[in-house]
């Protein structure tokens, strides 16, 4: 009889973390936060995006946040239990997100990943906090193999000089060390002119000019035409061969970073 009852209690304890397990409601406040969500496939855990999010296709489907300037009403409605953000919203946005911790909602800070090693972290990160690990290591496995498999294919690459383009309007900025942009040359055996400086830096023309990169990288969100057009007007740098990158592929710490390395290495391979 007692073994009756233990049997008894343990299914109830078990439908009960079913139960729970199901009605989780999980808010991304990051693109590359929600592209690791789906890809452990926990998109219908999913309630909440960012403005910024457009991948993959579902996530139109989503409530979407202002991920700059949150609004703790409209959270709250979509009865969040997680929320994962980036670590930079622990000062940008920490009224309201303490305010949601105080209201029992787990709020997650996602650290940043400086070189594409710490992508591993990142999901790690991501998939013990949705309570997922497995699905994360899994998800971890698969992009090493792929970005292994990438550099094994172009080790033929010739070493370059590199100056990569994260923004044109009103300021130049560049990416130096510490940065994914700077490590996926790295990988690719090429050399960023800009390596010397740390993080996200703007940066004269002139100086852009002195350091004569053999190849300018747009990650801007413009087309080669247009990019194209832009450098044909600076003066020292008109002859320099150019290329325009989806930057979601190379921006966004999570499973298609292999993609972005694949299509940096062949834009190099001519």
């Amino acid at each position: 009889m007692m073994k009756k009852w233990i049997i008894v209690l343990l299914l109830l304890l078990l439908s009960g973390c079913q139960a729970h397990q199901d009605s989780e409601r999980i808010v991304s406040l990051m693109p590359s936060n929600t592209e690791i969500l789906y890809e452990m496939g926990l998109g219908d855990k999913v309630v909440g995006v960012t403005t910024n999010d457009d991948y993959p296709a579902d996530v139109h489907n989503k409530e979407k946040f202002d991920g700059f300037n949150l609004n703790k009403e409209q959270l709250l409605r979509v009865k969040p239990s997680l929320i994962v953000t980036h670590e930079s919203a622990r000062t940008s946005q920490q009224k309201v997100l303490d305010a949601l911790e105080k209201k029992g909602i787990k709020v997650v800070y996602i650290k940043e990943a400086k070189r594409i090693e710490d992508i591993d972290d990142t999901i790690m990160q991501v998939a013990e906090a949705a309570g997922h690990k497995k699905e994360g290591q899994k998800v971890a496995e698969q992009l090493n193999q792929e970005i292994a498999a990438v550099k094994q294919h172009f080790q033929h690459l010739v070493k370059r000089k590199i100056f990569i383009e994260v923004s044109s309007e009103p300021d130049i900025y560049t990416a130096g060390r510490e940065t994914l942009f700077d490590d996926m040359l790295t990988q690719l055996g090429m050399e960023n002119v800009f390596h010397d400086l740390h993080g996200w830096q703007p940066v004269a023309l002139e100086t852009v000019v002195r350091r004569q990169p053999d190849v300018m990288v747009s990650t801007t969100g413009i087309s080669k035409e247009v990019y194209v057009k832009k450098v044909k007007g600076r003066p020292g740098l008109d002859k320099t061969k150019v290329i325009t990158l989806n930057d979601d592929w190379i921006t966004r710490p999570g499973p298609r970073m292999a993609k972005g390395l694949e299509e940096l290495a062949k834009a190099l391979d001519d």
